[in-house]
């Protein structure tokens, strides 16, 4: 198959599969009594212009942002190695926890015992966030991670989005944005862009476009 736009309603499975996941590490004997914090939806999702690729597989992206009510250490390896052994522990059998660069990855699959990739339906991406929401975790070299600065320099974009009406926004998306993702997803996943600079893209053509302000 192509990649195409998922059903809205398609997805509860994932989200609902996401939210018990979430759930359980909130109260794994690493996390409980260390990490608080809240969990935010971004990315392509939060738009409802979820894209499968040629496979079927799709993605959802979290934000998981650290309270100030934290009693545990800051220190970003110590909180990354905490989240990653709380996912993996609290994982099903058809499911496999991956530490990426920027994000803890889990990824599911149709199996019923053990994760078979060749069956994977959805996966999540969870980004840590630090109290402030200013900085991100990022792995920088073996078992070694930092904090690094979050982008901030496009946050017109959303002002520019948000401002539309809904059945332009809608049209925005349509026009200039799924076709954007479409095609990246039409690449191998090395190479792709990041949804977020596709949204950024597209809200810009678009504007260019219909000679918008």
């Amino acid at each position: 198959m192509t990649p195409k736009l998922l059903p809205y309603n398609s997805y509860f499975e994932a989200r609902a599969r996401a939210n018990k996941l979430v759930l359980d590490v909130r109260k794994h004997k690493k996390i409980h009594k260390l990490y608080k914090f809240n969990i935010k939806l971004i990315g392509s999702q939060k738009r409802r212009c979820v894209i499968q690729d040629s496979n079927g597989k799709y993605d959802l992206d979290f934000q998981i942002v650290l309270t100030n009510n934290c009693k545990g250490s800051l220190k970003p390896t110590d909180i990354k190695k905490a989240f990653l052994c709380a996912f993996t522990e609290c994982a099903n059998n058809n499911e496999k926890v991956e530490d990426s660069t920027t994000v803890v990855t889990v990824r599911c699959s149709k199996s019923n015992h053990k994760f078979d990739p060749s069956l994977e339906k959805f996966s999540f991406d969870f980004v840590i966030i630090d109290p402030t929401e200013s900085k991100r975790i990022r792995r920088n070299g073996k078992d070694k991670y930092t904090w690094v600065e979050l982008p901030s320099k496009n946050t017109y974009i959303y002002e520019r989005f948000n401002k539309l009406d809904g059945n332009t926004q809608r049209q925005l998306l349509e026009e200039c944005v799924i076709p954007l993702v479409i095609k990246e997803k039409n690449k191998e996943e090395n190479i792709r862009k990041p949804t977020i600079d596709i949204f950024y893209e597209g809200v810009n053509n678009f504007y260019r476009n219909h000679r918008l302000k």
